[in-house]
């Protein structure tokens, strides 16, 4: 039970600190993960209006109660909610840094890490993973990225205006060991925390920062996890897209952590307010 308070803590802390978000580009905050050896699944949904409901908080597939055995990675493919019909697929020959691009905030100098960004399959499905670099105080910061909106509808910008609900399927895979309370090693990457954000253009050379779904997972048992993120900006005035060329974003954070533990994004769907999905011509399967 105490360890299952310390990650809850963790998760209001997380709460708390996206009140301090702003509303420039490279707007963010920061919660540090507590450290625990017990699998914990909870989710947080912060929206900025007063009177609309904030998103469905999604359930992750990847965790386990402590006492099972540990998932084979072959068995991740299977959790993957959207990976049948999604928007956007990653393949081994797309140019990675033309749709994604990491956070640079006074050229890394505040939370956010160095990143590799590149595809790499994973139980024979193309990723992207997310390989974060940096430490500080003994965690690994945080990796921050974000996703070119704008690329993904090139040629096709008046379908932007129809994006209701994003959903992404991103596994989280243990490169380093987590050392728990206890003393005990496990091979595990542990708390899955952060925000999925969009970050529509403002039409004045700047970007608006809607932080929509605040998630919080992990996982304690196996090498990895799997989780699905779902955010709606549809519900929130100012959170959907425009009809422009102009750069827009879909942007991702994860937490600092204290063991090494590298993300995956397997696809990004686009769902109109129907629940219709919405094609990317260049990045489907």
């Amino acid at each position: 039970m105490k360890k299952f308070l310390a990650c809850a803590l963790a998760l209001t802390l997380t709460s708390a600190m996206f009140a301090s978000c702003g509303s420039s580009d490279d707007s963010s905050s920061k919660a540090e993960a507590k450290t625990t050896t017990t699998t914990t699944t909870a989710a947080t949904t912060t929206e900025a209006t007063t009177t609309t409901a904030a998103p469905d908080s999604t359930a992750a597939s990847g965790t386990e109660s402590e006492g099972e055995a540990a998932k084979d990675i072959s068995e991740m493919p299977a959790t993957l909610k959207n990976y049948e019909e999604a928007s956007v697929y990653f393949k081994k020959d797309m140019d990675v840094a033309s749709i994604v691009e990491p956070f640079a905030e006074k050229d890394y100098e505040n939370d956010e890490s160095h990143v590799n960004l590149s595809i790499e399959e994973l139980a024979g499905i193309p990723m992207l993973k997310v390989e974060t670099l940096d430490q500080d105080n003994g965690n690994y910061k945080i990796p921050k990225i974000k996703f070119h909106m704008e690329k993904f509808f090139e040629g096709h910008e008046a379908d932007l205006e129809k994006i209701f609900t994003i959903k992404a399927d991103v596994v989280t895979k243990a490169v380093g060991e987590f050392t728990g309370d206890d003393g005990t090693k496990s091979l595990v990457p542990g708390n899955f925390m952060g925000a999925f954000v969009t970050q529509p253009t403002t039409g004045e050379g700047e970007n608006s920062w809607n932080d929509l779904y605040d998630f919080g997972e992990a996982e304690w048992t196996s090498e990895w996890g799997s989780y699905e993120l779902t955010m709606r900006p549809g519900i929130k005035d100012g959170a959907t897209f425009v009809n422009s060329t102009e750069p827009q974003y879909v942007s991702l954070m994860r937490w600092g952590i204290p063991n090494q533990a590298d993300f995956y994004i397997a696809d990004l769907r686009f769902e109109d307010e129907d629940g219709n999905v919405i094609a990317c011509a260049n990045f489907g399967k």
